[in-house]
């Protein structure tokens, strides 16, 4: 059903095969109503859009049993996939819905959807835990009977993840749907984690879901829509996510761009070239009648959507997710906090970021330290042993790898018996890098910004320096004594080990 074939952090891009067609991952999957419908279907697949949802519920109280006649794809006039939602949205608004999940269950296989989402109770934000325990109780005992209960006709049943900010029921709800055996699951409530610019929230509970999860499984993250937050949930392991955001802001009169939204009202040039931005000036939209303005400006959102994710899957395959998501976390401060939850979850992360890359890596700041394939070099240094005594260390060199520069040559030239010493140079975020391993990625692929680093701020080249010196009985090294960076962590090494100036 999923097939993965390349992968960056936890982002994926994959291919899931359905009844109508083969959706390509990430996705996103745009929300349409099946009853007010504004922006016609077809248009939405024009876009390139080849997987939609719409709500089950609202189909079945406005067309009842002729919907099974119909099936949803001729009600909502798409030929390719769609994803019904069972109601878990109507019971979080409203606190119940008039239909037991097997008779939503019996209409969904009914109408022949290519993705369907048992009746659930979403927990939302801020459920006190004992409820937040018995709804996810509730939504697994109705999400095994859904299963257990309905044919096999090629539907793919997705397992609604709930438990909120409890991030345990995150994790228990998770694992039991997998162990009830479905091939997709659904990680809910997250709108209003976003509404409350909870961010760090948000990724904490992706991850703990995505820790309970095999690597074959999908997940789907519900009501994301918006293109800073979609880097980050791809980059964190979600393949699909839908949202009605291209309307609900289009009816705002909310124009997106890449680094957020913007009103109408304070645009004077677009700064976009889709096919909404080339026809009209700003004043020009501004002047329609307001039902024509708001579906031109949802037609803009849907290509800008679009254009994220494309983003986004070319980062994947060039190997760049996390100097992608890096330069989006700059955009809101409360955004910026989700790089901590990546930072704290780097050997998760790691699992999916290949170990060699064509590319060089950019490295920008001390977050980079925590960098998967920076963190995997300085596993590979902190296993190091040398059989030298003597230590030369100096700043990197321009030239990479290092034995090709002209500084390594000149201390040949300048040492005695050079080749008793072990000579590394460093970087403050890559770490110590032996001379003998300096020509191995990300050593010899990498540029770095050429800034003040403050050595208090890198804990992992700390580690590394103590590890490496730990592993290694040097008697002397020889350094530049008014390099700041390194006299801070010289001073950490054994009183035994002569210090020296490379000068």
């Amino acid at each position: 059903m999923f097939e993965i074939s390349k992968t960056d952090l936890a982002g994926r891009i994959g291919t899931i095969y359905t009844n109508h067609g083969k959706i390509e991952t990430p996705a996103y999957v745009p929300v349409i109503h099946p009853v007010k419908q504004t922006i016609p279907s077809k248009k939405i697949r024009e876009i390139g859009f080849d997987l939609v949802i719409t709500n089950a519920y609202i189909t079945r109280n406005n067309y009842g049993d002729d919907a099974i006649k119909k099936g949803i794809h001729e009600i909502i006039d798409f030929d390719g996939a769609i994803m019904t939602d069972s109601g878990g949205y109507q019971v979080l608004e409203y606190g119940d819905v008039k239909v037991t999940p097997p008779e939503m269950a019996k209409f969904e296989k009914g109408i022949l959807t290519d993705f369907a989402i048992p009746l659930d109770k979403p927990t939302g934000y801020g459920m006190p835990i004992k409820k937040a325990e018995a709804y996810v109780k509730h939504t697994l005992e109705v999400s095994q009977q859904t299963l257990e209960t309905s044919e096999k006709n090629g539907q793919i049943w997705i397992g609604p993840i709930q438990g909120g900010e409890h991030f345990e029921l995150v994790a228990k709800s998770t694992k039991s749907l997998v162990k009830i055996g479905f091939q997709m699951l659904a990680l809910g409530s997250p709108v209003e984690f976003m509404e409350s610019y909870e961010y760090r929230l948000l990724a904490q509970m992706i991850v703990a879901a995505k820790k309970q999860m095999p690597h074959s499984i999908p997940l789907h993250l519900f009501g994301a829509g918006h293109p800073l937050t979609i880097p980050f949930a791809i980059a964190l392991g979600c393949d699909t996510f839908d949202s009605a955001s291209y309307m609900l802001y289009a009816k705002k009169s909310r124009y997106i761009t890449d680094d957020g939204t913007r009103y109408l009202s304070d645009i004077t040039v677009f700064p976009c070239n889709c096919e909404i931005c080339s026809k009209y000036s700003p004043d020009e939209l501004r002047r329609l009648d307001e039902v024509q303005r708001t579906n031109e400006l949802a037609i803009h959102n849907l290509h800008a959507i679009k254009l994220e994710v494309d983003r986004v899957k070319q980062t994947i395959y060039e190997g760049r997710l996390w100097e992608y998501v890096i330069k989006k976390a700059r955009a809101h401060p409360k955004l910026f906090e989700m790089i901590e939850v990546m930072i704290e979850n780097s050997d998760f992360l790691g699992l999916g970021t290949p170990k060699f890359k064509e590319k060089a890596i950019f490295l920008f700041s001390k977050e980079d330290q925590h960098r998967p394939e920076v963190q995997s070099y300085h596993g590979i240094v902190r296993k190091f042993k040398s059989k030298k005594k003597k230590m030369i260390i100096t700043k990197e060199s321009s030239t990479k790898p290092g034995y090709l520069s002209n500084q390594y040559l000149g201390l040949k030239r300048k040492f005695k018996e050079f080749d008793s010493f072990q000579v590394c140079q460093y970087n403050p975020v890559l770490g110590l890098i032996p001379i003998e391993i300096s020509d191995i990625f990300p050593a010899a692929h990498h540029e770095t910004a050429r800034i003040d680093f403050q050595p208090n701020e890198f804990p992992v080249f700390e580690k590394t320096w103590n590890e490496f010196f730990a592993n290694n009985k040097f008697s002397e090294i020889h350094y530049d004594k008014k390099d700041n960076f390194l006299k801070h962590f010289v001073k950490t090494i054994p009183k035994e080990i002569k210090r020296k100036s490379i000068a």
